[in-house]
Parts: C-alpha cells; structure tokens; sequence
C-alpha cells in the first residue's frame, strides 16, 4: 500500500480540533433551539401542518438566534456572560412563546378584543427577566427577537405585538435598577398605567364601544400585575439556573445578618469597620467612574474576611501586646499574606458567588506587604534588592476589573487614611497611595483609564474630607478635656503608691 504524501495529510492541532468539536456542538444546539422553536410558534395552527410553513418558520428561528449570537458579541458584556446571555434568552423566549400559544388557545377569537391584552404578559415578564439580568439593552434586543418570531409565526396580531413590544419595554426600564420593596410597588403601578394606556388606544381605533375599551383597559392592567409577578418569581430561577449573581443577591449579601459578617463583626470588630469604610469609599468611587456600585460594596464587605482565622494578629483588631514581636518579619509576612486564601477557604464555604470571591483573591494584588519588608531590612534579614521577594509580596493575581481595581485602592486609601493627622493634606496622601500602586503595576491588568484614576481620587478625598469634619467643642467637654491630663496623672501615683 502506497503512503500518502505528507503535504496531503491534514495534520490537526489538538486545540483546533477541540475548537471545531466545539463550534460544530454549538451549530447543533442552536439547529435544536431553532426546530423547538418552531414548534412552539406553530401550536396555534391546525393539522395537517404544511412542511414548507414548518421549516419558514424554523429558518427564521436559527436566523433569528444567530443575530442574537453575534449581537452580544458586539456589546460590553464580557465573552464568557455573553454566552450565558445567549441561553437565556432563548429560554426565556421559548417559555414566552409557549406562554402566548396557551393564551392564544384558551380565548376565544372574539374573547381577543377585550383579554387579548393577557397575552402581552409573557413578553413583558421576558423583556423584565433579561433586563434584570443583563441591563434594558440587552432586554429589548430579546424582547424584539421573540415578537418578530410570534408575528412572523401569526401567533399574535401585529397591533397586538406592537402593543406587547411597547409594554414590555416599559417593563425592561421599569425593573432596571430595583433594589428595594418600594421599587417593586413602583413597576407594577407604571406596568399597569402604560399597558392600560396602551390598550385604550388599541381598542379605541378598533371598536366604538366605551365599554370594550374600559374591560381592554382592565384586562391590560391585569397583564401588566401578571407580568411583574412572573418577573418576581422567575428571576431567582434564573439566576440558579445559569449561574447569574444579579444587584439583588448581592445586596442580600451586604445585610449584616449574614452569617459570615456578623462573625466578622463579633470576632475582628476592627476589621469589620475597616471593610465597611472601605465599602463606602469603593462605592462612591465605582458610581462616579460608572462602575457597579453593588458589586464594589459587595466585594469590600467580605474582601478581608480571611482574617477571621487570625484576627488578633492584625493591628485594627489588637487591644494589647502585638503578637508580631515575637516573631520574625518573614513569618509575620507570610501570616498576613495567609489571610488572602483563608479568605477564599470561607467564602468557599459559605458558597460566595466567584464575583465576591474575585474580591477577596484580587484586592491586594501582588503589592509588597511593605511594614515587614522594611523591618527585615532593618534587621539584615532582607536587603533593598529584595524588593521582588516572594515572602514579602502577595500571590496576586493582580486586579482585573473596574471594581476589584477599586476595591485595591480603596483598601489601602482606608488604612492610609487613620494615621494622618488633621493639619495634614487628604489630596496629598490619597495621590500618593494611588501612584505608588500604579507604579508597582497593580493596575496594569485592570480597564482604569488615567481619568478614571483622577476621578477616583477625588470621589476618595471627598468621602474622607466628609468624615473628618470639624465639631463644636461644648464647655463640659472642653472642662472634660482640660481635666483628662490631671486624671492620668492622678492614676499614675496610684499606681506608683500601689
């Protein structure tokens, strides 16, 4: 048997056939999602179904999802959201669709003139979901995608789609920040209000019974309470479902009820006020640049949780003999160093959500755990060009997001800020911290721009020039204190004569 030439040989690289398994198992769940779809749109048809309506209907469901696809692509969502972004989407897509068929089926053809507007409701709780999840834009493009299908599959009436495209991108924005019990109460009233408007314009071209138009109006406003409340209890399956961390658990993880911080608040009190400092300094910045505020508070609340495992040996927890006297400054250094993966080891147990955990890993980088080094130089035990030492440098990785880069500065910011002195400058010091960082390279890998950096430090100093504040002082204090050196000196003969 003769052999083949080489250079006819197809030689494939193991990640190129991975790659190629991969895109042809994509190509074929997207065929799948395009075939269950076009089932979904025909249900409202009668049998025998024509194959041609069958397979229409199916080409422009693939179409449609891979518009979807590369859409996401071009947006700021990162590539691997992007995909879980994807599945959702047509999730929530398919359940909208099932959901128009059955009210579809239900009502009677001349039911659809008044409660035709209920079939609004499955759009709307969809157009809800993925703007709870991914942001407004991301919802109209979804709630867009799934109207042009109901429309094209003639499951729905094109000024009854209109209508349900209007409505549901009210709810998108409605739902989209909310973080209280009072912002719910707001969307229901502003979903019900639009869709009720909406539905008396509808109905008011189409008939001229006042009555029609009154029960199209109620019935709208029904859809619009139904909507909400499938958006309420649709969006914590969501999230368990693909893996979603939305501003609503993240705030629940801020609470102080939360089992880890108030063993933190019990346990390490000093750490616990330092995080929380740390939590209103990294917010206030994260708004100003246009970052996410929760994710920054979240992350500052449990970013130091490590230290947990030994409080006592960290100074904002100390109330008496520093531990680290005793010891060298390597292994000083490599205990505080430690508290980065114990950090990890309890979020881990707590099941923290890998964005919290992103927090805790990232926010000291790989900077130099500087007291400890310079004390080892004192003592001969390191020499200046030791700076890259491991044992005096944390394992990093450094930070990679707006909020982890934040989250860094505004640890260190915090700490900086309980050894200056009043007369001194805030400007001053707070430049300085974020310099050295940048400098040290601690932001190389994050996406801070050189005015973002400049806003930063001013949303920093602002804060602080806040807390630090000048009071009146009233007399009985001043007596109070003018009394406080006679007091010491008092207890020391006490003491003496004792």
């Amino acid at each position: 048997m003769s052999k083949r030439s080489p250079l006819l040989t197809p030689h494939w690289e193991p990640t190129e056939i991975k790659r190629f398994g991969l895109g042809v198992s994509r190509f074929s769940a997207r065929m799948l999602g395009a075939l269950l779809m076009a089932v979904a749109l025909v249900l409202h048809r009668t049998l025998p179904l024509d194959p041609r309506i069958f397979f229409g209907v199916a080409a422009m469901s693939l179409v449609a999802g891979l518009f979807v696809h590369f859409h996401l692509r071009h947006t700021s969502i990162p590539l691997d959201q992007a995909s879980v972004a994807e599945r959702a989407i047509w999730v929530t897509a398919m359940v909208a669709v099932i959901g128009v068929q059955a009210g579809h089926i239900t009502l009677y053809s001349h039911a659809l003139v008044k409660a035709g507007f209920l079939l609004t409701a499955p759009l709307v709780a969809q157009a809800m979901l993925v703007s709870g999840l991914f942001g407004p834009s991301v919802a109209l493009v979804a709630l867009t995608v799934t109207s042009l299908l109901l429309a094209f599959g003639g499951a729905m009436p094109a000024d009854m789609t209109a209508a349900a495209w209007v409505a549901g991108a009210v709810g998108a924005h409605v739902v989209n920040p909310m973080k209280q019990r009072g912002d719910l109460l707001r969307a229901v009233g502003i979903q019900v209000l639009a869709q009720a408007v909406l539905a008396v314009c509808l109905t008011a071209v189409a008939t001229d019974s006042v009555l029609t138009v009154l029960e199209s109006a109620v019935w709208a406003g029904l859809a619009g309470v139904g909507a909400v409340s499938i958006f309420w209890l649709g969006i914590a399956l969501l999230e368990r479902a693909f893996g979603i961390v939305s501003d609503w658990t993240l705030l629940e993880l801020c609470s102080p009820e939360h089992p880890l911080l108030k063993e933190l608040c019990l346990r390490a009190p000093g750490t616990h006020v330092h995080s929380l400092g740390v939590a209103n300094l990294a917010e206030g910045a994260a708004r100003a640049i246009g970052a996410n505020p929760v994710v920054c508070r979240a992350q500052a609340s449990y970013h130091d949780v490590g230290k947990l495992v030994r409080p006592s040996y960290f100074v904002e927890n100390q109330a008496g003999d520093n531990p680290h006297d005793d010891l060298s400054p390597t292994l000083s250094a490599k205990i505080i160093v430690a508290h980065v993966k114990d950090g990890l080891r309890l979020a881990k147990l707590h099941r923290l959500p890998q964005i919290v955990t992103e927090g805790i890993e990232q926010h000291h980088g790989t900077s130099l755990v500087s007291f400890f080094y310079n004390r080892a130089v004192e003592r001969g035990v390191a020499s200046e060009d030791s700076h890259r030492d491991s044992f005096f440098r944390y394992d990093g990785p450094k930070p990679r997001s707006k909020e982890c880069a934040i989250l860094h500065l505004a640890d260190q910011v915090e700490a900086v800020s309980r050894t200056v002195k009043r007369g001194d400058q805030l400007q001053e010091v707070v430049h300085r911290v974020i310099e050295a960082s940048r400098a040290d390279g601690q932001l190389d890998e994050a996406e801070l721009t050189l005015r973002d950096l400049g806003t930063i430090e001013q949303s920093f100093v602002s804060a602080l020039a806040a807390l630090r504040h000048e009071r009146v002082t009233y007399p009985d204090q001043e007596e109070a204190v003018a009394s406080e050196p006679d007091l010491r000196a008092q207890r020391v003969r006490q003491t003496r004569k004792a």
